[in-house]
């Protein structure tokens, strides 16, 4: 739950909207997955509906042909029955000259004519003769009937027509005594048939049922049904059953009449569905009549549609989980790129950052190999004097704090080997001018200082210990050796002591100043450096002053009788640095620490006193060294105080209550008034910048109008502005340029200068703020304010 938490918190944030790699990621991944799936049910829907429509068209064809054959048959049959009946002598020139209404026996040979005409076909349903003279119809079972006079007109017209044999699509019957009218397919023929002048004409009428059954195409499904149309596409014969069917019918006649071929099929897309339709053409009386099929196909495609509206289904529930599968493996694959996008990004992504984070990180990464470059460049410069610091901070035990792990990497980085090694600190210490020789005075221990360090430098280089030379800058010189652990104790201070002793005859012949040099003993610990040290200055204070040069060994000094105190100087170097660092509560802890150990060396109560008053004494030395004057307060009766105590507890509140916490208030309210300070110093920089912009200004100006130092200022002003003194000028320059190319007419160049830039230079700056040039800025500008008129 929380990946998917993290995935759409992701999405909010970054998302594909802004960042164009997730963008492009998610894109391929989605149309990976999903891709497939849409072609597949396209596929099957389109070919299986395609297929479909094919085999239905191919099927009705074959039908449709069949069925047009069997009626072109059947009405063949009738027509070759109906025209022998027509050629009958019966239906000759004799019906026009005998008086039919009086003639009963010609009559009843009509009647059995035309009954006999009946039942030789079964698709007759009834038969008509027509004579135009008298206007009577006789027919098989209604006898004569005399024709109306609205009736007249319509028969007339069957003997003005220009075939003798002819068929009509619907002619009505003669509606006799209590029986309706209705209308039929129907064959006529004039008569007499080889007149031409006809006078009388034979109408025989079709069953509709045997119309219906000649159309009946057993394979078409319930919305399907048939019909035929004649040349001029009035249709002879519909299976339709609704109205709906019927409103087709219309669609589908005026299609298949402007097809020119014979027979063929198609698809008729309907308002409500679609219909497969197959025609075919067939001849009577010479006439082109076509047998047509309409079939739907929707309940042919079901099973098609419902198979790709599954895979749809499908393919849209795989879609789902391809989104969130996609969004979480994009965000996996977009991780390493959003994090190196992060860690190299300082600021807000502008321009082509923000498009392309590729592009980005090379770029990026060429400055950072190049700044890389440039550092151990600089790096190597500065090695020396950075080991010199390091070396020097050490001795003084101002790395109380650091770990031992971290001294040793750092020796490491320096190019000393840490493992089972020990180290031993040689003192150099100048007593002296000469008062002799007259080469050097007082002013010159910076000289003697450097040119003993030459000195040192020749003569060590043949020692078999690693070394390194430190000035203290104050006639006094450090040599901090490596030794291994395994080497002999004899051999190793044997080869130490003559080093020393050559080194001392070789600076004091040179320098002509009484020289002492003193070895420690050695540490196996880098963090005890310190204290090899601090025992290289307690001996020194054992040499012979009269002696012009002289080794002390620390070794030597080791039985000799002390004064029943030892004083704890690792304690009061954490706690000087406690102090030095604002730490108070690890201050009182170091002062603890103090009180025990001293407490543990000695055996007087006057001389723990004595050791406190020490401590005393040098914690105002420090405080002085800081700055900070101590006898500002009361330090006689704190001295007094210390005395007079007979308690460790009291010794112990004096030196916390009434020195350590004062101290560090007091440089608290120093941090806060220099904090004040350094806002009025940016409230005026700022008003100075608004005021001024297209003046020459620079940071290190401001900073000595405020006595502040450049750094210190730069710092405070990206703090509280938010980016740095360059960007902020440039900002505000650039924000006024844009208001006078928006708001005036002035040349470009004359608003560089207005601005405080030489013309060339402020282009280039001005594309780099906005993207876009000066010139172009105005032109967009103009045109919004155009757009805004109209």
């Amino acid at each position: 739950m929380k990946k998917w938490k993290a995935s759409l918190q992701h999405m909010g944030k970054l998302s594909w909207l802004k960042q164009r790699v997730y963008r492009k990621s998610l894109l391929i991944i989605l149309l990976a997955v999903c891709l497939p799936t849409i072609v597949i049910a396209s596929g099957v829907k389109w070919i299986g509906t395609k297929q479909m429509e094919s085999m239905v068209a191919s099927s009705r064809d074959h039908q449709v042909a069949l069925s047009a054959q069997r009626m072109d048959d059947a009405l063949s049959y009738l027509e070759k029955i109906s025209t022998q009946w027509a050629f009958n002598r019966e239906f000759g020139v004799k019906l026009k000259s005998l008086e039919t209404f009086y003639d009963y026996e010609f009559i009843r040979n009509i009647y059995t004519d035309l009954l006999l005409m009946k039942e030789s076909n079964p698709l007759i349903e009834q038969v008509y003769l027509y004579l135009d003279r008298p206007g009577v119809v006789y027919t098989d079972n209604s006898g004569t009937i005399e024709l109306k006079d609205a009736d007249k007109p319509r028969f007339h017209r069957l003997l003005k027509a220009d075939n003798s044999a002819m068929w009509l699509p619907e002619f009505g019957t003669v509606g006799a005594a209590g029986t309706p009218e209705k209308s039929a397919l129907s064959l006529v023929y004039q008569l007499p048939a080889d007149s031409i002048e006809p006078f009388g004409a034979l109408v025989i009428y079709l069953k509709p049922s045997g119309v219906a059954q000649m159309l009946d195409v057993s394979s078409l499904d319930e919305n399907g049904w048939t019909f035929v149309m004649d040349e001029a596409g009035e249709p002879l014969g519909s299976s339709a059953k609704s109205a709906a069917m019927a409103y087709t019918q219309q669609e589908v006649l005026g299609l298949v009449e402007g097809t020119a071929a014979g027979k063929g099929s198609f698809v008729y897309k309907g308002k409500d569905a679609n219909y497969s339709v197959s025609y075919a053409s067939f001849k009577r009386l010479g006439k082109p009549w076509t047998f047509v099929t309409v079939d739907s196909l929707d309940q042919l495609n079901s099973p098609v549609i419902a198979a790709s509206t599954f895979v749809y289904v499908l393919g849209l529930i795989g879609l789902l989980i391809a989104v969130v599968t996609a969004v979480i493996v994009s965000r996996k694959l977009y991780q390493p790129i959003r994090s190196l996008t992060t860690m190299f990004r300082t600021e807000a992504p502008a321009g082509p950052e923000a498009l392309d984070e590729v592009a980005f990180i090379a770029d990026a990464w060429k400055r950072v190999n190049f700044e890389s470059r440039t550092l151990e460049q600089r790096l190597e410069q500065q090695m020396p004097a950075m080991k010199e610091g390091f070396l020097l901070q050490l001795l003084q035990g101002r790395l109380q704090s650091a770990k031992p792990a971290e001294l040793e990497e750092r020796l490491r980085v320096f190019g000393w080997e840490t493992e089972g090694v020990g180290y031993v600190t040689l003192g150099i210490r100048f007593h002296g001018l000469s008062p002799t020789s007259g080469r050097f005075q007082q002013r010159d221990s910076g000289l003697i200082s450097f040119a003993a360090v030459n000195i040192a430098q020749d003569i060590m280089r043949i020692s078999p210990f690693p070394y390194e030379i430190i000035n203290l800058h104050d006639l006094s010189i450090c040599v901090l050796l490596s030794c291994p652990q395994y080497d002999p104790l004899g051999e190793r201070g044997d080869e130490l002591y003559r080093i020393a002793e050559e080194m001392a005859g070789v600076l004091h012949r040179f320098l002509q100043t009484p020289t002492t040099i003193c070895m420690s003993k050695m540490v196996l610990d880098v963090a005890a450096i310190p204290e090899a040290w601090e025992e290289v200055n307690r001996i020194v204070r054992y040499r012979d002053l009269d002696a012009p040069k002289q080794v002390l060994n620390a070794e030597d000094f080791e039985a000799q009788p002390g004064s029943g105190v030892q004083y704890p100087f690792a304690a009061e170097q954490e706690l000087l640095q406690a102090i030095r660092d604002v730490q108070e509560e690890q201050a009182v802890q170091a002062l603890e620490r103090f009180s025990r150990e001293l407490k543990e060396h000695t055996t007087k109560e006057y001389l723990f006193q004595q050791g406190m008053l020490q401590l005393y004494g040098n914690l105002q030395f420090g405080l002085l060294k800081n700055g900070y004057n101590p006898f500002e307060e009361e330090s006689f009766s704190i001295r007094e105080e210390l005395a007079s105590s007979t308690e460790i507890g009291e010794m112990m509140d004096v030196l916390r209550e009434r020195v350590i916490v004062p101290y560090m208030q007091r440089i608290r309210q120093d941090f806060e008034k220099q904090d004040i300070r350094l806002k009025q110093a940016i409230s005026k920089v700022v008003d100075e910048i608004q005021r001024n912009y297209a003046a020459d200004l620079s940071l290190d100006q401001f900073a000595d109008e405020h006595n502040l130092t450049p750094l210190t200022l730069s710092k405070a002003f990206k703090k509280a502005t938010g980016i740095n003194f360059i960007n902020y000028l440039t900002d505000v320059r650039i924000h006024r340029s844009k208001e006078l190319l928006a708001e005036t007419d002035y040349k470009i160049n004359d608003i560089a200068e207005a601005v405080g830039y030489q013309p060339t230079y402020f282009n280039r700056i001005f594309k780099k703020q906005e993207g876009i040039t000066p010139s172009q800025y105005r032109e967009l500008t103009m045109e919004k304010a155009s757009d805004t008129e109209d």
